[in-house]
């Protein structure tokens, strides 16, 4: 009996201490005035507490969604837990250092524009009200008028050592009308905005087909573009701006990255075929010999799902004409009226087998060929000093070689 008290009175004892640490806890919580947060902080996850919205919107701020919450916030010392490292826009231009000209507030998350700090389904993180008064691109300029260029630059500073890189820097050009003149080309005029910080056409919150209409006002003439709006990329939303930077001529046509980096930003599939034992060289492997994707595909416009230039076989013959014929004996799979042309047995981008073939060895053969799999056991039906010529031959009907 004496024993079961003592282990009771030890029980109950916990149970108070516990009791006390969470409460004097509770009020430490409440008020957050010099809390400091224990020495390993950066393996605590902040969102047991503070939840994850940052994991649950379309445009995240990559520290909040990685984690890295003390890269803005405080843990430690003056201001306590949660405080912020800096309560000016230092805080951003930390990591945003070309933006420190951007616009001159004195918190880039006080100036009602970008509030949603740790993620925004708008982005760059934009508050929603901006979008909610947004009437849409062209109602934001109505009865506003031109101010010119240099007004525009006068806040924009970040956008004058950019944009005077770019082409689109010799609109800005005295002997044309100012509405096709520098920013207002394709922003619209700007009085408004210039007045009350409103007003203008903002290509973060406008729609793609909004972003490709601008564009096209300038561009509907050039060779490449008239079938654009009937395109892969314009049905699946894609718009002008995502591939082109209006404001800066890093690469040859505006482009954001090198040609070939560009498409396999959202291509990754394609990617990866590159990376195969067997693919069609590219020309950041060797520029002397290397392809561009947009050697066989027209971005802005082409033949079928994959955009190419050109119908399939005919892009393949532009570079290996040896294999386009007409041979006395055509190899029926590679007529595009009997089967898939070239890619009954090649993959265009790359492939695990030699030859950018679809199947290894003698498989390829097979697939069509199925009463000849017992015929001859040779690796490769062509390779055996048989079947060589089977792109097509002028002398033998079983593509035998010479």
């Amino acid at each position: 009996m004496a024993a079961r008290r003592s282990l009771m009175t030890i029980v109950l004892i916990a149970v108070g201490v516990l009791g006390w640490t969470y409460v004097g806890q509770a009020q430490f919580f409440d008020s957050l005035e010099g809390m400091e947060a224990p020495e390993d902080v950066s393996s605590v996850d902040c969102a047991m507490c503070h939840g994850s919205a940052a994991q649950e919107v379309s445009f995240p701020h990559a520290p909040a969604f990685e984690g890295k919450c003390d890269t803005c916030h405080q843990t430690t010392g003056v201001g306590g837990h949660g405080g912020l490292v800096s309560e000016t826009r230092s805080l951003c231009l930390n990591c945003h250092q070309d933006k420190s000209e951007h616009y001159p507030a004195l918190t880039c998350w006080t100036s009602n524009c970008h509030s949603d700090m740790h993620g925004s389904n708008l982005d760059p993180f934009l508050n929603p009200s901006r979008q909610e008064d947004y009437p849409g691109f062209a109602a934001s300029t109505e009865g506003a008028q031109y101010v010119g260029t240099e007004t525009c630059l006068s806040c924009h500073q970040g956008h004058r050592r950019e944009w005077q890189k770019s082409m689109h820097s010799l609109t800005d050009h005295g002997t044309r009308p100012i509405s096709e003149r520098g920013c207002e080309s394709c922003h619209g005029p700007g009085s408004n905005h210039w007045g009350r910080r409103a007003g203008i056409g903002v290509f973060s919150m406008a729609s793609s087909k909004e972003i490709d209409d601008t564009c096209l006002e300038c561009h509907k003439s050039d060779t490449y573009v008239p079938d654009y709006k009937g395109t892969r990329h314009v049905k699946e939303g894609m718009s002008c701006i995502e591939c082109h930077d209006p404001h800066m001529q890093t690469n040859k046509h505006n482009l954001r990255k090198t040609p070939n980096s560009m498409c396999l930003t959202c291509h990754e599939s394609t990617r990866l075929d590159f990376a195969k034992f067997s693919h069609h060289p590219l020309d950041n492997e060797d520029p002397r010999m290397g392809l561009m994707c947009i050697d066989c595909h027209n971005p802005h416009g082409g033949e079928g799902h994959e955009m190419l230039k050109q119908v399939k076989d005919d892009l393949c013959f532009e570079c290996h004409a040896d294999k386009q014929g007409p041979f006395i004996f055509e190899h029926a799979g590679y007529d595009p009226a009997m089967g898939n042309g070239c890619f009954t047995c090649h993959s265009a981008h790359g492939s695990s087998n030699p030859d950018l073939l679809n199947f290894s060895g003698r498989g390829t053969c097979m697939e069509c060929h199925t009463d000849r799999a017992n015929h001859f056991p040779a690796q490769n039906c062509w390779t055996s000093g048989c079947h060589s010529d089977h792109h097509g031959s002028n002398t033998d009907f079983f593509f035998f070689g010479n």
